[in-house]
């Protein structure tokens, strides 16, 4: 279900939607835009989450990464 709501954006932004050769409603483009901000949001906090882990477990990889160069060269 749809509802109908007003938003302000800037003129060169309209500008740009009413540009597209596509002439989809407005209200499309923005939704679809909208949708894959949150998309790419939830990805980018994945990513964060997954930096905070490898971050917490760099010294114990580092080390373990070491022991294998060591052990291939001896």
């Amino acid at each position: 279900m749809k509802k109908k709501t007003s938003i302000s954006l800037s003129e060169s932004l309209l500008n740009m939607i009413d540009a597209l050769p596509a002439k989809p409603p407005r209200s499309e483009i923005i939704e679809e835009a909208l949708i894959l901000y949150f998309k790419s949001g939830r990805a980018r906090m994945r990513d964060q989450t997954d930096l905070e882990i490898l971050d917490s477990i760099s010294e114990d990889l580092n080390k373990e990464a070491l022991d294998v160069l060591e052990y291939q060269s001896g």
